[in-house]
């Protein structure tokens, strides 16, 4: 179980990354950037990850994505940017 879980962990991660750049828009450092909110409420993503914020957790432990705090939080950092520290995997 452990290398399937960590194979999909790694895979939303990546997917992660693609999403903040559909969903969101390069920020003035010209990195691509994306509410909590919207990133939380999109179709495609609620579909897609098993759950957002550990995946937004485990993007921010490997140095992928950053945001204000450890959790996010539904209603309560609706505002809080996440924002891509990597471009999106082709």
């Amino acid at each position: 179980m452990g290398d399937n879980h960590e194979a999909r962990l790694a895979a939303e991660c990546v997917q992660l990354i693609k999403d903040i750049n559909r969903l969101g828009s390069k920020n003035a450092d010209g990195k691509a950037s994306v509410k909590f909110g919207v990133l939380f409420d999109d179709e495609q993503g609620q579909q897609f990850y098993e759950a957002i914020v550990g995946t937004l957790k485990a993007a921010k432990k490997r140095g992928m994505v950053e945001f204000k705090g450890q959790m996010l939080l539904k209603g309560a950092h609706d505002d809080v940017d996440i924002i891509a520290l990597v471009e999106p995997e082709a």
